[in-house]
């Protein structure tokens, strides 16, 4: 009588243990990991906001806040390179901008003359039969007005900006300029050519000017050509500010977008782990265990 039961139940546990290999073959194999508790990661989560948030203010730092080598050496080239970038930025765009714009200004305060400008266009003035006020219009124009408003303010009158016959100006050097930024980037013009020190009148230009040709240049300047120069070697500083700017504001964006990332990644570590030589053993045979659990063929099974 022993024996037949002893067999049946032989019989069943097999064919629970057929069944569990068919689901196997079915489902393949089953990546298991195992969840740590609140007091297992408790003071190790770090926050991916809070990461992202810290890198872009100070590039680095949120590789720092979240920890380990990797992180590190990243967060320290992301520093590094913020302060060369500042550095870069500071030397080039400001320190060589500024001296740059020193020297040609010095240079034009030494060769630009306000009444040698004035005397000249007086001079071409008087020469002048055919069209005088096509003259005035083209060489009084909008680049004139900006010169007079930059040496005496915007209330000038244009036609009363000469020191001939307006406000006294004959030392340039002793009067500030109402705006000096306005009035270095004019005298660069063609039409304030007769204002630098080695200028002299072109032999052609008034008969041009006589014939309607009013955008004749007036005379040549090697001081002039000399300045334009200076200046566009200034603008070319002051361009870099851009390039350096765009740079700074780039390695903020990527050292806060690999901060949230790397902040993410070491979070979805902490509750990982890997699966135990027992629970390999305990997985391969079909053993269970939890809260509600049932005994069958000698195996532990969950319904």
């Amino acid at each position: 009588m022993y024996p037949f039961f002893f067999a049946i139940f032989f019989l069943i546990a097999l064919a629970f243990a057929s069944d569990a290999d068919k689901r196997a073959e079915l489902l393949g194999p089953v990546q298991v990991s195992r969840v740590h508790s609140m007091d297992e990661v408790k003071g190790s989560y770090k926050s991916p906001k809070r990461a992202m948030f810290m890198s872009l203010v100070v590039p680095g730092s949120g590789q720092f806040y979240v920890g380990g080598q990797s992180r590190h050496i990243r967060g320290t080239f992301y520093l590094a390179e913020e302060i060369a970038l500042l550095a870069g930025l500071y030397y080039h765009s400001m320190y060589r901008y500024d001296k740059q714009v020193k020297k040609y200004r010095n240079f034009a305060n030494d060769n630009f003359d306000i009444v040698k400008y004035e005397t000249g266009m007086n001079n071409v003035r008087l020469d002048i039969y055919n069209a005088p006020d096509e003259f005035e219009r083209f060489y009084g124009g909008t680049e004139r007005e900006s010169y007079c408003k930059a040496l005496y303010g915007p209330n000038i009158n244009t036609e009363k900006c000469s020191p001939f016959d307006g406000p006294a100006f004959y030392n340039q050097n002793q009067r500030p300029y109402h705006n000096p930024a306005e009035f270095y980037r004019v005298i660069a013009n063609n039409n304030f050519v007769l204002g630098w020190n080695d200028a002299e009148l072109n032999s052609e230009a008034i008969n041009r000017i006589n014939s309607g040709n009013y955008e004749t240049i007036l005379g040549e300047s090697e001081s002039r050509k000399k300045y334009i120069a200076m200046r566009k070697r200034a603008n070319d500083l002051a361009d870099r500010q851009a390039i350096f700017l765009g740079a700074i504001i780039l390695n903020h964006i990527v050292s806060a977008v690999d901060a949230a990332l790397s902040a993410k990644t070491h979070n979805n570590n902490l509750y990982e782990e890997k699966v135990s030589f027992l629970d390999k053993i305990r997985l391969g045979s079909d053993i269970h265990i939890g809260e509600n659990f049932k005994a069958g063929a000698g195996l532990w099974y969950y319904f």
